[in-house]
């Protein structure tokens, strides 16, 4: 049975207002995933059947699609692009070398590619939830909410819904502080392998 405070961290994880690809300043437009829903999971079922051609044969045909797509980009997509086939090198390298990681990755993600953080940095935030009650707690949220703008606005609210539910499951205020300290290295989450 997962604990309260590692099924919060899951759907955080998981959770497109914290964390999802980079944007195209220029453009707008977010770098695609590598894997995501049903192509993802259907990566997870090729790895746990022990389908190592056939899961090799599937990263390779998505990178070409990738590289088809991109063809015309920025420098800047380009070189996510490029950033996208080394991780999926490493996926394939990690089916013998590390396949305890890569079955965690695939538990506990929706998708799979490079990923930012949408949070600003935390420490701050750690601290407030930590030395006071949850009651400033979240009049701190709201004033840093109505300060921030998009993308940032959207994430800190969503972060705050975590908080109280955790809070509201027994979770100490310094695990959460801790937790929300540390919320940014989730985004290595996406690099162990």
């Amino acid at each position: 049975m997962m604990s309260k405070i590692s099924e919060v961290f899951k759907k955080m994880l998981n959770d497109r207002e914290l964390f999802d690809s980079p944007y195209d300043k220029k453009t707008g437009v977010p770098i695609p995933k590598l894997f995501e829903g049903d192509s993802w999971k259907e990566l997870g079922k090729l790895f746990n059947q022990g389908k190592k051609e056939k899961f090799i044969e599937r990263i390779d045909s998505r990178i070409k699609e990738l590289e088809n797509q991109e063809q015309k980009g920025s420098r800047w997509r380009r070189d996510k692009i490029n950033e996208l086939k080394q991780r999926a090198e490493r996926l394939k390298l990690a089916f013998d070398s590390k396949p305890y990681l890569l079955k965690a990755l695939f538990e506990n993600l929706s998708w799979y590619g490079i990923v930012e953080c949408k949070l600003p940095a935390m420490e701050e935030y750690g601290k407030v939830i930590e030395r006071y009650d949850m009651y400033i707690v979240e009049q701190y949220f709201v004033d840093k909410i109505k300060r921030a703008t998009y993308p940032q606005n959207r994430a800190l609210a969503k972060l705050l819904e975590y908080i109280k539910e955790l809070n509201t499951a027994g979770t100490t205020l310094e695990e959460i502080a801790y937790s929300v300290r540390k919320i940014e290295s989730l985004t290595k989450y996406w690099e162990v392998i």
